[in-house]
């Protein structure tokens, strides 16, 4: 090709080339950039891992799953994740228990910010207790953790992560009863 076009068409041509390669190399920025972040999954190993790495079948809720769904508990918002049953001992504000892949409740463990939480009595969690609008995201892990967590995790983990930072706020809460029950 350079044998026939002269001095001036290689310059030119290596023009063509540079640009091409120079374009080629935008075009694999702005693709890095459109793909979404994987997931870090903490609770699964205790080391960050994405939701692919790991072995355990893991969920993840979001701050923006739990603006979506509208759930009015926690309970209401673990209801439908994969492989979850709930128990309500009464309406709304009851004891409720959860239950991971049909294991007993006291074998699912249950972390705030990876701390164990749960009543040394009966070894259940008061999640009526825990308010949705200070929650970030939820990892739920199935399956038995119990080499990584101890006995307590053969059903499972539930990882409650909580807000951080921001302004000091005060929320308040007031139910009233009766026939009609309101929150």
């Amino acid at each position: 090709l350079s044998a026939h076009v002269g001095c001036s068409g290689r310059i030119v041509l290596k023009y063509v080339i540079a640009s091409l390669a120079v374009s080629g190399l935008f075009l694999s920025f702005n693709s890095a950039a459109a793909e979404p972040a994987e997931e870090i999954i903490v609770t699964a190993t205790r080391t960050a891992q994405t939701a692919d790495q790991t072995l355990a079948s893991v969920s993840v809720i979001t701050r923006e799953d739990i603006e979506r769904s509208q759930a009015q508990s926690v309970a209401d918002l673990l209801r439908g994740e994969p492989g979850v049953s709930i128990d309500n001992n009464g309406g709304a504000g009851k004891a409720t228990s959860i239950f991971l892949r049909g294991a007993e409740s006291d074998h699912v463990l249950v972390l705030i910010d990876g701390v164990k939480v749960g009543s040394a009595t009966t070894g259940s969690t008061a999640f009526e207790n825990i308010p949705l609008s200070r929650i970030e995201r939820i990892e739920i892990v199935r399956g038995p953790q119990s080499a990584v967590f101890g006995a307590g995790a053969i059903g499972g983990v539930v990882n409650i992560l909580t807000r951080k930072g921001g302004p000091v706020r005060f929320d308040g809460l007031m139910e009233a009863g009766g026939q009609g029950t309101t929150k």
